[in-house]
C-alpha cells in the first residue's frame, strides 16, 4: 500500500514551473530572532519543500525552492548547507537571499565571535530517566560497538551533548540557535565526528531528521574544537568529515519509501562534509532492551 502524501497543515505551497513557494502560516520553522526558543526542526519549510518536489516528481533536475518568512540561524545554516546533500536544489528566501551571508558569518567567524562551551563545561555522567527511550539510549551509548559496528572497542560516548552556539559569551540571552541536545555524540572508526540521533517507540519523521542535521552542522563548525577538548585521547587525526546517525526502529516512508516508492534520501549525493547513516534497530518492550540492529541507508554505499 502506498503511503498517503501529506504535508504539515501551517505549510503553504505554490509550484510555479521549476521553482517552489513555501509559505509558513506558524511560528514554528519561521521564528528566530537571536536567542529565538523557536524550534527550526518543527514542521522544517525547507525539508518539506523537498519532499513536495520529490511526490511532484521534479526533484531530478535544477529546481528551487524559495522560503517565505523570518529564517531563524538554526534554519538559514540548515538552508545553507543543504545543497550538499541535495546539489539539484537551490535555496532562497524572501530578504535578498540574507540567510547566505548569516549563515556565511557564522561559519568565518566560529571560535571568534560565534562560541559554544568551553572545555570546563561538565558534559559526562548524564542521568537516565525510567523512559523507555532513555533506557535504550544508556544501552546504546553503553554497547555502541555492539549495535553500529562503524564504532570501535571503548569508543567513548557523550550523551545528550548541548548543540548551542552563542554570540561573544555564554548565556541565554546570547544564545543564536535553537536550544538543542545531541542524545548522543563519538567518534566512529575512521576519527569522524559522529551525532546520534535516537527515537524509540514510534518512526523518525522528516521532522526529526530535519533535528540531526542541525546536529551535524554544529558538529561542522566545531568539529575540531570539540575532538579536541572531549575526544582528544580517541583521534589519532582530525578528519573534517561529519557522519550523522539516525537509531530507530521504524523510519518514516518519507524519508526511506515503502512498497516499491522511493523518498527523499533517494535524492542525498555523497559530499566531502556529511554522511547520513540510518540504523534500524529492535527493541523489547518488556526487558527495555534492544535485541538486534541493522544499517538500512549509508550514503558511503553509493
Amino acid at each position: 500500500m502506498a503511503y498517503r502524501k501529506a504535508y504539515p497543515s501551517k505549510l503553504e505551497f505554490d509550484l510555479r514551473d521549476t521553482t517552489l513557494y513555501v509559505h509558513s502560516s506558524g511560528s514554528s520553522g519561521s521564528s528566530g530572532s537571536s536567542g529565538s526558543s523557536g524550534k527550526t526542526h518543527d514542521n522544517p519549510p525547507d525539508l518539506w519543500g523537498i519532499k513536495y518536489l520529490f511526490d511532484k516528481g521534479i526533484s531530478n533536475t535544477l529546481v528551487k525552492i524559495c522560503v517565505d518568512g523570518t529564517i531563524s540561524e538554526t534554519m538559514a545554516l540548515r538552508m545553507y548547507f543543504l545543497k550538499h546533500l541535495f546539489p539539484n536544489i537551490e535555496f532562497h528566501d524572501a530578504d535578498g537571499d540574507r540567510y547566505i551571508a548569516v549563515a556565511e558569518e557564522i561559519r568565518r567567524n566560529v571560535g571568534t565571535t560565534y562560541i559554544t562551551y568551553p572545555s570546563d563545561h561538565p558534559l559526562d555522567n548524564r542521568g537516565t530517566k525510567k523512559t523507555l527511550e532513555s533506557r535504550i539510549e544508556k544501552e546504546l551509548a553503553d554497547k555502541l560497538p555492539k549495535y553500529i559496528s562503524d564504532f570501535p572497542d571503548g569508543a567513548k560516548v557523550i550523551r545528550q551533548f548541548p548543540a548551542n552556539v552563542f554570540e561573544n559569551t555564554i548565556s541565554e540571552e546570547s544564545r543564536i540557535t535553537d536550544k538543542l541536545w545531541i542524545d548522543m555524540v563519538s567518534v566512529n572508526m575512521t576519527q569522524e565526528l559522529s551525532p546520534i540521533e535516537l527515537k524509540v517507540g514510534r518512526y523518525i519523521p522528516l521532522d526529526l531528521f530535519a533535528q540531526g542535521l542541525n546536529y551535524g552542522i554544529y558538529c561542522h563548525l566545531f568539529n575540531q574544537y570539540i575532538k579536541q577538548n572531549w575526544f582528544s585521547s580517541y583521534c589519532s587525526t582530525m578528519q573534517d568529515k561529519v557522519t550523522i546517525y539516525y537509531v530507530g526502529e521504524e523510519f518514516h516512508p518519507a524519508l526511506t519509501g515503502r512498497d516499491g516508492e522511493k523518498g527523499i534520501v533517494s535524492l542525498i549525493r555523497k559530499n566531502e562534509l556529511f554522511n547520513i547513516v540510518f540504523v534500524r534497530i529492535s527493541v523489547d518492550k518488556n526487558s527495555q532492551s534492544i535485541t538486534g540492529s541493522e544499517f538500512i541507508f549509508d550514503i558511503r554505499k553509493q
